[in-house]
């Protein structure tokens, strides 16, 4: 009885099918689709530390102790979240130059990859840019392995789009430092 080999057509539609499976899995997780949870919040959440919670809305992980600070009185910080956006930024930068004013943009970097020159552009316009995670996940809830490939995946979006490495970050999810229950205090630690 003679073993019969596969034919190499079959070979070609299997190994096909793998690389279709692998580049779908890529994109949804370059895009957020794949690998998140839905957020839980708790109905009850317990705060962040007081000296965090209390303090004001910038707090600095830097030494290991963390500080935060107040804006000075009839003081006016713009931030943005998740750009770039080939729509709306550019209309926001013009408004912004219009108006001679400053902002601090926390991109997420899938948004980064997808439309560097507008993250050029922000930077030559003088504003500030800050890590917002590359799909915009759930730091507190996402395992730290994931918190870590988050935030070095846009470090390296902003590296290859603008040749910049930033050490502001705003978590999803959380804008307010009163706001910040404890799960995503720790996760704020370990991005720190």
């Amino acid at each position: 009885m003679r073993r019969s080999e596969p034919r190499g057509h079959w070979v070609l539609l299997l190994l096909g099918g793998l690389v279709l499976t692998v580049l779908l899995l890529l994109d949804g997780f370059a895009n957020g689709a794949v690998g998140e949870a839905p957020r839980d919040v708790p109905e009850h959440p317990v705060p962040a530390p007081s000296q965090v919670a209390s303090g004001g809305p910038v707090v600095n992980l830097a030494g290991g102790t963390p500080h935060s600070r107040r804006l000075p009185a009839k003081t006016i910080a713009l931030t943005f979240d998740d750009g770039p956006d080939p729509e709306w930024t550019p209309r926001l930068l013009d408004v912004l130059r219009r108006h001679n004013a400053h902002a601090t943009f926390f991109t997420i970097g899938a948004h980064v990859a997808e439309n560097p020159s507008l993250t050029r552009r922000m930077l030559r316009d003088g504003h500030e840019i800050g890590s917002h995670t590359y799909t915009h996940v759930d730091l507190a809830t996402a395992p730290a392995w994931r918190g870590r490939l988050e935030l070095d995946l846009t470090q390296r979006a902003l590296a290859g789009a603008a040749g910049v490495h930033t050490r502001l970050m705003r978590m999803p999810y959380s804008s307010r430092p009163d706001g910040l229950t404890a799960p995503e205090w720790r996760a704020a630690r370990r991005a720190g």
